[in-house]
Formats: structure tokens, C-alpha cells, sequence
């Protein structure tokens, strides 16, 4: 890898940590320069705005959650395990002691700039897809029984989810286990 692209995801990487833990509006380009130990205008030049940066990190996660949902769905795996797979990727937040990077733009949503507010729109949009696709399916399976339509459990289930993240910052991990396990007595049969 190169030395530009190199810096580039590394301040990527820094400005997505620090907006999963402070939010948008609570870093600016000297928190990553001073990790870092380059000037702003080195982050500049791969960013000009703070807008550019954050609509980067939110295409790049949406790129994950993509190729971890086209991964996830080629493997034969049980509804129930990937519905477990699908809820792994919250954990990890809880692990790091950060929000998941919906919950930080939804929070931030109206002060965002516009162009991070249509990523934000269609990271969302990707994410409730997919969710109520599987749903869907594990129904028509026989595998989940909830009451209502598939996106309705879509959204509870991201609600969920994002919400115990949330109070486990001023509770603890169990917070988000018992969450889980709820959502599961929920949606499986």
C-alpha cells in the first residue's frame, strides 16, 4: 500500500473511532493530526472538508456491512445462527465501548451536513434491507414467528439493538446480552 493511502485510511480509521465514541460534532481534524502527528493540512489534502471525511467513513461501512451480508447469506448456516452473526456485529461496539456508527449519525442526524445525511439515509436503508429480507425468509421457512410484518421486526430488531448499546455505556454488557436474548425469544419460533 502506498504512503498516501496509507495516511488516508489511517485517518479514516482515527476520525470513525473518534465519531463512534464522541459523535460527529465532537472531533475536529486536530484530534486526528494530534494522533497522528501530521498537520492538518495533511488531512486536508485527502479531505477537504470535515463533510468529505465523514461521508468516506460512511461508504466505507456500508461496503462492510455489504460484503459481510453477501459473506453471511453464501454461507449455509441455520436463520437462527446468522440472526446470531447479525447481532456479533453490535457486540463489537459493546466490546469497544462505542455506539455502532448508525446510532452515532442517527443521534447527530440533524446537524449533520446534507451529503453525510443521504449516506447516513442509505446506510440505514441497506442495513433495515437486508434484516428484513433474512426475516422474511426465516419466516417463510418456518424458523421465526413474530407478530407483524418483516420490516416492522427489521426495525424493532436495529432499535433493539442500537438501544442496548446505548445503555450499556452506563450499565453494563449484560444490558446487551439480555437484549439479545430477547430479541430472539421474539423472532424465533
Amino acid at each position: 500500500m502506498d504512503e498516501k493511502m496509507d495516511t488516508k485510511k489511517q485517518i479514516m480509521d482515527i476520525a470513525e473511532d473518534l465519531l463512534l465514541d464522541r459523535g460527529y460534532n465532537g472531533f475536529s481534524y486536530k484530534d486526528i493530526s494530534g494522533v497522528l502527528n501530521i498537520r492538518n493540512a495533511s488531512i486536508h489534502y485527502h479531505f477537504p472538508q470535515k463533510t468529505d471525511l465523514g461521508v468516506a467513513i460512511i461508504q466505507r461501512a456500508t461496503h462492510r456491512f455489504q460484503k459481510w451480508a453477501t459473506h453471511i447469506d453464501s454461507k449455509e448456516l441455520p436463520c437462527s445462527k446468522k440472526l446470531d452473526e447479525f447481532c456479533l456485529i453490535f457486540k463489537k461496539f459493546v466490546k469497544e465501548k462505542q455506539v455502532c456508527l448508525g446510532g452515532a449519525l442517527q443521534t447527530d442526524y440533524k446537524t449533520l451536513p446534507e451529503d453525510m445525511q443521504k449516506e447516513a439515509q442509505f446506510f440505514l436503508a441497506r442495513t433495515l434491507q437486508w434484516l428484513e429480507s433474512f426475516l422474511a425468509d426465516g419466516r417463510k421457512k418456518g424458523v421465526f414467528n413474530f407478530p407483524g410484518s418483516a420490516a416492522d421486526q427489521a426495525l424493532l430488531t436495529i432499535a433493539s439493538l442500537q438501544g442496548a448499546i446505548q445503555i450499556v455505556r452506563v450499565t453494563s454488557p449484560a444490558s446487551f446480552d439480555a437484549t439479545v436474548k430477547q430479541i430472539k425469544r421474539y423472532v424465533c419460533a
